[in-house]
Order: structure tokens, then sequence, then C-alpha cells
């Protein structure tokens, strides 16, 4: 593809846009950034820089005449298929940020990519750190940490490249295929955006359609869509299970016994391996390392750095991140948890009495796959946010419930409500954007209004309780 002196718009001018628009530049097109934000959303700085470059500017909203001018449309995650789809009738060609950067990626065989619902964070940085321990030099981005354009800009050589992709993304491909691309799993989500969850589920397995034989496409035994999608496999099917399953290439093998817990990767030997010392909570944790050390190990990861991450690797913030004990109460932050997925995964994880909070932009899906968690763990369920009203009318009448404006007001309410031996557990099932920028912005403010809060209100209340 020959972009010198093609005009080139690019629809979004957050981290992906600003990426795509530098590498456009580099390769000699004319690029403009169509934006709905006002320009004083952004920084003067690198407005001036991009300008300085040549890079003109349509703040405000896309104009279709602008749109419909263009000899190429760079699409960021998150913008509406609505705003283009007059481009596509016109075979005005839409790329997402990660197939412009693909088609000129160099040693591109050396690819491994993870989508899912949920999890593929996680399972992206336990591939990237095996690889790193197993000594090559590692790119780790995509949909989460650095657009893969900046590689392509950097000019740098790297052994592996390792990159988390969403349904978004994967919606305007043509050519990327990765070596081993990994589907985690599709529960209902972005139906605000999807006109169903089959239709979800299909960008979710556009993952795997550009393959060949050489290629592994990794996903779950008897996944419920792959009836549906599995004519758009072109490799080599390799599944996993988190019951003992032979047929599987990784399936789990747990046991009461702490020692014995650990999984199996079937693969020319049958590897085992402990989860003795793993530190993250939940099955489904124990899923995501096992489906990344399969994928690792067909990308060259050696057996030592599996045995050696399991004990080192910590998880990040906002994923069931123990925040302290105060009072004898526990604060658990999984602010990450933006569908209604994420928060079964959580309840399913944790045992004792919960103070539950619930609430934030809705996502168009529904809540009652949450029920019967919620009869049986649940003590008080504190409904805050957009969706707040939504997820009452659903929930009604399942344990003590409250309904709050503000996450600030759910905190606060639920410090108050908590026993010695409850858990604290923000896990909202809704996205943040009512109230905060982002889920890291949202589990920030929770994390620091429980550090400031609980110790005051538990040593005022339960003298001598206070850890």
């Amino acid at each position: 593809m020959n972009l010198k002196g093609k005009k080139v718009v690019v629809l979004g001018f957050g981290k992906s846009g600003k990426s795509a628009a530098k590498l456009l530049l580099k390769l000699g097109a004319e690029v403009l950034i169509s934006e709905t934000k006002e320009k004083e959303a952004f920084s003067p700085e690198i407005l001036d820089y991009f300008k300085s470059q040549g890079v003109y500017f349509e703040t405000g909203g896309h104009k279709k005449e602008t749109l419909l001018s263009a000899d190429l449309i760079i699409v960021s995650p998150g913008v509406s298929q609505e705003i283009y789809k007059d481009c596509l009738k016109k075979d005005i060609p839409v790329l997402s940020e990660l197939e412009l950067a693909w088609q000129f990626l160099p040693n591109k065989k050396e690819t491994i990519a993870i989508t899912g619902t949920n999890g593929k964070t996680t399972t992206t940085a336990v591939v990237s750190e095996l690889l790193k321990l197993s000594g090559y030099k590692v790119f780790t981005g995509g949909n989460y940490g650095i657009p893969l354009s900046e590689l392509v800009i950097s000019n740098t050589f790297v052994d592996k490249i390792v990159l988390e992709v969403s349904s978004f993304q994967l919606e305007n491909i043509y050519t990327f295929s990765p070596k081993i691309g990994i589907l985690l799993n599709i529960s209902p989500d972005h139906l605000e955006r999807y006109n169903s969850d089959e239709e979800y589920a299909y960008y979710k397995y556009r993952l795997f359609e550009n393959q060949n034989k050489n290629c592994y496409s990794i996903l779950p035994f008897k996944e419920k869509w792959f009836n549906k999608f599995n004519k758009l496999l072109k490799g080599k099917a390799l599944f996993f299970d988190e019951k003992e399953n032979y047929e599987a290439k990784a399936f789990l093998k747990l046991s009461s016994l702490s020692s014995e817990d650990g999984f199996i990767l079937n693969l020319e030997d049958k590897e085992f391996y402990s989860f003795l010392g793993f530190k993250l909570l939940g099955t489904h944790n124990k899923i995501n390392f096992m489906v990344a050390s399969l994928g690792a190990r067909l990308l060259g990861g050696t057996k030592e750095s599996i045995k050696r991450l399991i004990s080192e690797f910590s998880g990040f913030p906002h994923r069931l991140e123990y925040i302290g004990e105060f009072g004898g109460v526990y604060f658990i932050n999984d602010s990450k948890a933006t569908n209604v997925d994420a928060t079964l995964q959580a309840l399913k994880s944790l045992t004792g009495s919960i103070i539950l909070i619930l609430g934030g932009k809705h996502k168009g899906t529904s809540y009652s796959s949450l029920i019967p968690y919620i009869k049986e763990k649940v003590k008080i369920l504190i409904l805050m946010g957009e969706a707040r009203f939504i997820i009452a009318e659903e929930l009604n009448g399942l344990t003590e419930t409250y309904i709050t404006e503000t996450l600030s007001e759910a905190t606060l309410l639920a410090i108050k409500s908590a026993k010695p031996g409850d858990i604290v557990l923000l896990s909202p099932s809704c996205s943040s954007f009512d109230q905060f920028n982002d889920y890291k912005e949202r589990g920030e403010f929770f994390r620091n209004l429980v550090l400031s809060q609980a110790p005051l209100y538990f040593k005022e209340k339960k003298e001598g309780i206070l850890h």
C-alpha cells in the first residue's frame, strides 16, 4: 500500500489516533484528524506539534464531505460504524490502526494476539513476561499499552510481538494474521454498539480469519459460537478447558490439596505445572495463566519461565485488587469489571459476606446472570451511577439494596454498613464513563477514598479492631 501523497482521514485523536497519524506522516500521506471533541479538549503542545508536521484538524464533529473525499480512513477503537458507513458504500477503504500498522510491520511472523470479553489484558501481560523470561526481546501493545504503529515508527527489531486486540479493532482488519490467536471467552458485552450477541461474537472470531495452516487458533473447548463461526478458522484449532480433558491442549487439574493444584499442557509431552504460590484470585485467572502458558510455549517460551512466573506474577491494579483490611473488613477494587461476566467471575472467586457496589454507564446487557451469586453471597447491594435504576429494576428484592448517585456516596455507605468479616467489593458491571474518564480513574478514586476514610471510620467506631 503506497500512501505517499494520499489523503488519509484519521477518525479520533486518542492514543491510537495519534500513533496512526505519526505513522501516516512517516509514509508520506496527507493527514487530517477528524474529532468530535473541540480543540480545547487537547493539549496545545500536542496540537501544535502535529500541525507543524502538516496535519490538518477538524474538531467538533465528523464532517461527511471530508470523509467522502478521503483516499483512506483510519478509524480509532470506539468510533461508531455509523460514522463511516457511507465511505464503505463508496469503496473508500476503512482500516483500524492495528491493520494499518500490520501492513507495514516487519518480522510479523512471530506475533501472538489475544482477544476475549474478559482476561485479555492479564493474559497478554503473562505471555509477554513468559517470553521475556525465556530470553526474547518482546514488544507488548495493541489495545493494551502501546499502539502497534509505534513499533513500526521506531524501526526497532524485536523477537516476538504480543498484542491485546479488541472487537473494535477487529472490525476493520483485512490482512491481520497473527501466528497464534487466542480467544479467551465471549460473553454479552458492547450491546450499545452491536445489534446482537452474535454480531459481537463474529468480530471476536475475525481474529482467526486471515491465518493459514501454519498458524494456531486457541479457544475454549465447546465455545458457544464455535459451530457458527468455525469456518473463519484457517489455522490449527487448539482447545483449552477448565476441567480435566485430555482432548484439550491445555486443561486445569484442580485439587483440594494446594500442592496438587495446577494445569497440564498436552504438547509433545504432558507438562504439569503446579499453582503453588500463585497470587491471583479466582479460577478465571488460573485459566488465563494456563492459556498464556500454552501460547508462549508455542511461540518458543520455556518450561522454566512458566514455573518461575507462577509465583512471581501479582496481577494488575483494578482487577480484584486487594486494597486492605480495616476494622476486620476487607476492601477489593475490581473497577476493571466493566461488564456483567467480569463481576460474575469476581463473585465466584470470593467467599464470605459481600457488600457489592454495582453501576456506572449501562452497556445494554442483562444483569440476570448475577442473581444466583447475589442471593448466595451478597449481604448488601449498593447501586450507583447512570445505570442504578435499570439494575434496581432487574435485581429488585434479592438482598438488602440501596441506591446512590455517585461512587463516593456508594463507598461511604459501604464503609458505614460493613461489619468485621465483610468484603466490600467494587465490581461495577458497567463502564465508567458516566462519572470517570476510564476504569483506572474510577478504581483509583475508590482506592484513595477507602484508604482515607476507612481507617478514620473504624478507628472511631470500632476501637481495638483496626488493623
